[in-house]
Formats: C-alpha cells, structure tokens, sequence
C-alpha cells in the first residue's frame, strides 16, 4: 500500500495528514479559503507534501486514496447561502415543515436560550409558503394507494415552483415510505418538465416514518445539493488535473467515508461530517491500542478556531443517534454523536450590554480577519489573543514559525473588551479563558452526563489546534484525570487523521411496524432485503463484495411509548433464540439508559425500524509505536512567563519533539509542538505513551490552572 491523503476543512484552517506506506505521519496546515475552499483543501496538501520533501503533483498522482471531511453543505445551510428550493407534497400537509414538533424550539437549544425563551422567536420555516406546491395523492399507512396521482395537476405545481425560481425541487409525500410510487413517478415529472432541476426525493433519502423529519431532510438535500456538488467537482477537478485517478472519497455524518459520486448524489450525508473526523481517529487509535493507555471510553474535545466539537466513545465505540439537528431543524439521517458549540481559538471576546458583562462567542473572527494578534485587520479580542497574552503561545512558534503572531495587538484588543469591566489586558484575557473553559465544560456535560455517562469514568482526548492548551483545564473542572492529546503534535490535525482512517460506509434502513411477540421467520424474510440494498451501494462506489462487512441493528421501544431505543442485532438466519437475543439486548440497553427497574416488558414491544451498516476498511495501517528514551531525562528549553491563580510566575517550557514514552514532566510546564501547545497545570504530571501520544495525569485535589 502507498500513501494515503486525509484533508478537514476547518472555519479557520485546513488540515492535511499523510499516511506514509509504513505508517508514518506527516501534518501539513493551511488557511481555509472562503468561498473557495479548494484552494485551501490544496494548499493543505502542498504544505503537507513540503514537510516530506514530495512536490504536490508527485504527492497526488501517486495516492492510492485522498479522503476529504467537507464542511460546505454545513457552511452554505449556515450562511444562507442554498440555491432556492420548491417543494412537492401531498394536498393538505404543505404546513408540516412550519408547525415542526411541539418542543421543536427547545430540543438541541443551548441553556440560556432556554432560560430567555420569551425575548426569541421561532425559527423561521426552511421554506417559505409561496415555494411549496401541494398535489393531489394519497397513499396509506399500509401502502394502499387511496388516491391516484393527479399528473396534470403535479406538472402544473412543478411549472408554478420553476417559474417562481426554483433551482432544485424536493419531494415528500405522505406515507411513501411505504410505497414510494408516487415519488418516484413525480421525479419523472419534474426531470421531464424541468430539466437540470436538482430533485430531493425523501424515500431516497430517509426511508422511516416521520412526516416533519422526512420532509426537513428531502428539504436540506435540496437546499445543499447543488452547492455541494460544484463543490465536489471543482475539487475533483484540481485533482484530476494533478493526476489523482481514483475516486475522491468523502466523509458522512455516519462516521465513514463514501465516493464523492454517492457524496453528489445524497448531499445531505456530508452535513455536520467534519467534526466527525476526530471521533473516528479516536476510535482508530483505541483499535490500536487495544483498549490500552485509557483509549477505551473517551470523550473527544476537539476545539478549533470556530467550534468545540465533542463526542463520546465506549468501548473504542462512537456513539451514534438516528437523527442529526441543525439549528432547531431535526430530520432523519443517522450520524455520529457530536455536540458542537461556537468555542474556539477565533471566538470572539466582547462586553455583552444587555448583561453587563463579558462573553466568549459563538460570533467567531474566523480564517479572515482572525484574531487581532494575526496581524490581518483583525480588532477584536479572541480566545487565541487571550492564549497569548497570558503566556500558552509563543508569539515566534505559531504555526512552525511560519506566522509571527503580534502581541501588542491582542493586547489592544483585550484591553478594549474589558474597558467596560474595568479590566485591564491580562485580565481580560484570564476572565476570557474562564468562561469559555466554562461553556465547554457544560457542552462536555451536556454529551456526557445528560446521556447516562459519569465522564470521571473517562479520558478525554483533546485536539485541534486549540484543545491541549485547554484539556487539562476542561478534565478539572469535570473530574477527568486523565487527558490524551492523540500522537503529539498530530492533534492539531486530529480530524483529518480521522478522515483518512474511516472505513467506507453506507447506512441502509427500513421503517416496519413489528409487535411483540415478533416473529422470527418475518425477521428472516426482511434483514436479507436490506442487505441487498446496502451491498448494492457499496459494489456501485467499487467496493469488492467479499470485502463488505455487515452490521445489523434495530430501534425498539415497550408499546405506549413514543422514542425508540437502538440496539445491535444478532446476525445470521432468525429463530425463536436469536429474536429472544435481541428482546435481552433491548431491556439491557433500556435500563442502561433509564435506570434499573424502568422497564416493562408488560406492555409489550415494538420494532419500528430496521438498519445495517455495510462498511469495508478503505485502507490498511498500522499506528506506529516509539522506542523508550528515558535513558536521557527530557530537560526545559527555556521558560515563559504565565498568568496563573496567583498572577504571572515563570513556567518551564519543554520541547515535545524530544519527548520519548518514559519521559515524565511534573507541572506546571508548556510542552511545545510546532502547531499546538500542551499546558500542564499545577500538581500534573505529563508524560508520553508509545504511541507517542502525550498523557496528563491529574491530581484533583488542585485547582490551579
């Protein structure tokens, strides 16, 4: 095997990993570029190829894979920046996508939203009335078709959405999920009647029950789709014309990676993808290390230039949820477990008027300007300017001293957000750092304690350029004892790592409407159905079919109830014991997440969908291990002032290329990479593993910084 390219567009930079043949790793960032990003996505890979003395066009035309986390259809969805979509649906049910769910403005919503519902509004619908076209059609819960399609009717609904404007069309019928003929025959309609229309069709898309959820989705495909397809071609081409050959491989909110050409035509499985990435490098490592050096159940902070993205992993597992949120809009495509919030290196310090006080975000100063201390315009204060000016960063050594960062003007900036507060520069950049240790401590609580898990119980794994400045503080506030920053310095570009390791991956599921007691040989008539749909995407994006891997799972739940459960299918023929298997692992996870004694099996159960995972490994490398070299003890380079509880005091600093598994490091103590820091507060102890990953051990009894 040759080498592998993963590339993770950030909102501040892109990230490239090089995985070398024997396994080696090589980081390379650039700034994102938007709107182009595939200017950054190649400057990424340039600057990788540069650290390992390979020209760009030799890096890409020899790959035998480049994987690629693709933030555009997030981004595009988040700037407003869609094509303007139609919608068909069935006569009565235009108002669906408006009315949402009855607690739509509170789930997902962030606690002070909560807490000041009244100064908000609901979230505007994703389409306007005058874009949705209804047709007269009616199929039942069974499949039974009430009412024929009216084909006049639907053509003239399609000529009122094109001459209105409409550059892509979604279709969401009642109850196709159950016979999809009449979508299907509206999709002839509208290819036939405009042509080049991109077309969203929900029984493609989701193929579950749930009006509102079925229809957001066909709605986000079209919104995004043609955004992301340009996108994707524009970076295929690059490629192309550097003499990549292969298919570009993209990564899914489902944490694995398929063909840019699946990518096209299912765009809504890129959105929230990127964050994604970190959990499957997590996850890759854990495999590695067989559960070894606390790499087992893990949290993820992954914590850029615009968000903190965090996750949960048990067992070396990421866990997955059936539906995916943006802002208040929920719909139904299966994904990775990432709690994301605007906390980053670029967030923006302010004084908040209405509160008389400071805040940090979610506004971000983002790739350009960036923070004040870039040197590009920038005039307000970020978490990065605090970094700073506290003493984490040296101004000389940002981004291997290719960017000399300018402490005056973060400085300036500091001192000018916390004028009102009457504080001064290095008191506002300490306050700064409070608070939003603070808000990714909740959001770590929020993925953690409010889904059943005690995070003491846990490592956290921080990364991105700005997460190992952070972790130690983060694991403190939470009683974590243990951080990991995955493979040193690596973990400024965790995410890519994540990209390039993902297996490919294809989610097919199949809404049923199975009561207890389930028969077994209706559940061996079903599972081979699916699997057929699923091994059909994989052949189609090239995989071989003995390199497919199945997985089986199901969502439960007792009778009388309303949200279902997911729980991991036995695999193979069904009988009487297999359907008791999966009744066991039902009540199992049931009381997993509710408690001991919340069951009751009286009731009854149901199964309302099933689904298999077809996933086949796009690659194969090993995690390189580290020889000990703690024959030579690992001295300071230097030492730098830092603010710490009891003002500035001299911390030393360390040079973390030279750390070597065996070396251990007591704080407080900076240990340096050429694209990120560790900080190691009071009573900590640093060290490294043999997979080269550095590891503070926390002794909880302190709480100084």
């Amino acid at each position: 095997m040759g080498h592998v390219v993963g590339v993770d567009i950030g909102g501040t930079f892109t990230d490239c990993i090089i995985v070398g043949d024997g396994g080696q790793l090589t980081i390379g960032k650039a700034p994102s570029t938007p709107p182009d990003f595939e200017t950054g996505f190649i400057d990424a890979i340039a600057a990788a190829g540069h650290h390992v003395g390979i020209p760009l066009e030799q890096l890409v035309a020899e790959a035998d894979g480049i994987f690629h986390g693709c933030t555009v259809g997030t981004n595009a969805l988040v700037e407003n920046r869609t094509a303007k979509v139609g919608l068909l649906t069935t006569r009565g049910h235009r108002d669906a996508i408006a009315i949402m769910r009855g607690g739509q403005r509170l789930w997902s919503a962030p606690p002070d939203y909560i807490a000041h519902l009244a100064a908000h509004t609901k979230d505007a619908p994703l389409l306007p009335k005058d874009m949705i076209e209804e047709v007269d059609e009616r199929i039942a819960f069974d499949g039974a078709v009430v009412v024929e399609l009216d084909e006049a009717g639907a053509v003239a609904a399609i000529r009122r959405l094109v001459d209105t404007g409409a550059e892509a069309i979604a279709i969401s019928c009642i109850w196709s999920v159950a016979n999809p003929v009449h979508e299907e025959r509206l999709v002839e309609l509208v290819a036939e009647h405009a042509p080049g229309t991109f077309i969203s069709v929900a029984s493609e898309v989701v193929n579950r029950t749930g009006e509102y959820e079925r229809t957001t989705a066909a709605v986000i495909n079209a919104l995004v789709g043609s955004v992301v397809q340009d996108y994707l071609e524009r970076v295929e081409g690059r490629l192309k014309e550097l003499g990549f050959g292969r298919p570009l491989q993209v990564m899914t909110c489902a944490g694995g990676v398929v063909a840019a050409s699946e990518a096209r035509r299912r765009p809504i499985l890129t959105m929230h993808s990127g964050p994604v990435g970190g959990l499957i490098g997590a996850g890759a490592l854990a495999a590695a290390a067989g559960g070894d050096g606390g790499a087992g159940d893990v949290i993820t902070a992954d914590m850029g230039g615009t968000t903190l993205d965090v996750g949960v992993l048990r067992g070396g597992v990421p866990i997955q949820r059936p539906t995916t949120w943006h802002g208040q809009y929920e719909y139904f495509i299966p994904t990775l477990d990432v709690q994301s919030i605007g906390a980053g290196g670029g967030s923006i310090v302010r004084y908040d008027e209405q509160l008389s006080t400071l805040r940090v975000g979610p506004q971000s100063a983002g790739a350009r300007p960036g923070p004040a201390c870039y040197g590009r315009g920038g005039e307000l204060a970020t978490v990065t300017d605090a970094d700073l000016v506290v003493g984490y960063i040296d101004p000389q050594k940002f981004l291997s001293g290719e960017m000399v960062l300018q402490e005056d003007a973060a400085r300036r900036a500091l001192a000018a957000a916390g004028a009102a507060v009457g504080f001064d520069d290095e008191q506002t950049a300490t306050a700064a750092l409070r608070i939003v240790e603070s808000q990714m401590a909740d959001a770590i609580r929020v993925a953690s304690v409010q889904q059943g898990y005690d995070p003491r119980g846990f490592s956290l794994f921080a990364f991105g350029g700005a997460g190992p400045l952070h972790g130690a503080a983060l694991a403190r506030q939470l009683g974590i004892r243990r951080v990991v920053i995955p493979l040193s310095d690596l973990a400024s570009g965790w995410s890519a790592f994540g990209v390039a390791s993902a297996d490919v991956l294809v989610v097919e599921d199949f809404a049923v409407s199975l009561t207890s007691p389930f028969s077994a040989d209706e559940l061996k008539s079903l599972w081979p159905q699916i699997e057929e749909h699923a091994m059909a995407r994989m052949t189609a994006q090239g995989v071989p079919a003995d390199a497919v891997v199945i997985e089986r799972a199901t969502e439960m739940r007792y009778r009388g109830q309303v949200n279902e459960v997911e729980v991991p299918a036995p695999g193979g023929d069904y009988d009487d014991a297999k359907v008791q298997e999966l009744i066991g692992a039902f009540e199992v996870e049931y009381s997993r997440l509710f408690g001991e004694g919340t069951g009751y099996a009286a009731a009854g159960m149901a199964i309302t969908r099933l689904m298999v995972r077809a996933r086949a490994s796009a690659g194969d490398f090993t995690i390189q291990t580290m020889s000990d070299g703690a024959d030579a003890p690992l001295e300071p380079i230097g030492e730098r002032g830092v603010v710490g509880p009891r003002g500035r005091a001299p911390v030393a600093v360390y040079d973390g290329a030279l750390m070597r598994p065996g070396h251990q490091v007591t704080g407080p103590a900076i240990v340096e990479f050429p694209d990120t820091s560790v900080v190691v507060p009071d009573a900590a102890t640093v060290g490294m593993d043999p997979f080269g990953s550095v590891v503070v051990d926390l002794h909880q009894e302190g709480e100084g910084r």
